[in-house]
């Protein structure tokens, strides 16, 4: 019957002196017979079948063991990056609510610097707003970029993947402001209840309230 020495059982299963030695205390391997002279571990062709067999040693070098630390790690990396998803979902969520609060701010204040009458108006299917001079139809500029008053959550970057569920003003899907800052539907009929447009973005969604009257806006 062959006797294996420690560091022949190390090099038959792959792993150091040192790993053997802890698995064998941890209970993750049997204990080891001992030499009655000088106490040294001794170990059988059996023996070293068993460890062999709990190892799961596999073709690509990796111990059953070593996969099984993998998914433990790769599950608390798992569980700690959710929340921090998390967090960036409500931010950017954040960030399109505050672009719409502050583009229906700017309307209204471009209503009454020009003494016109100008209108935001709500695409829910097409995921966009644009704003409008209402007298002749003309788009407003965009106060950034002088480009036509135009937003597109489905092509910008920044907003990707933002959904606008609804929008509704009176019975409609406008927003008009008067030189005298008036909140009015597309009807120019002055909002009798809050009108409302409401965002979504991956399960999160907010709402923006715009009380009839003066025009201020609330967020929920």
């Amino acid at each position: 019957m062959n006797i294996y020495r420690i560091n022949e059982v190390a090099q038959k299963l792959g792993i150091s002196k040192q790993t053997l030695i802890r698995y064998e205390k941890k209970g993750i391997f049997p204990h080891s017979h001992r030499n009655r002279i000088n106490h040294w571990r001794e170990y059988t062709e059996e023996d070293v079948q068993k460890m062999a067999r709990i190892i799961g040693r596999t073709s690509a070098g990796f111990t059953l063991i070593e996969f099984v630390m993998v998914i433990v790690i790769a599950g608390i990396i798992a569980v700690l990056a959710v929340p921090r998803f998390a967090a960036f979902n409500t931010i950017k969520l954040n960030s399109a609510v505050k672009k719409i609060v502050s583009d229906i701010r700017y309307t209204q204040s471009l209503a009454v610097s020009s003494h016109d009458m100008y209108g935001m108006t709500f695409d829910a299917g097409q995921e966009r707003y644009e704003v409008r001079r209402i007298r002749d139809n003309s788009y407003a500029k965009d106060p950034f970029s002088r480009q036509d008053f135009i937003v597109n959550f489905a092509t910008d970057p920044l907003y990707g993947g933002m959904n606008i569920v609804s929008a509704m003003f009176g019975n409609t899907n406008q927003l008009r402001f008067g030189w005298n800052a008036t909140p009015l539907d597309a009807n120019n009929v002055p909002l009798a209840a809050e009108g409302s447009v409401a965002v979504l973005y991956r399960g999160v969604s907010q709402a923006i309230f715009v009380r009839p009257g003066t025009g201020t806006i609330r967020v929920q």
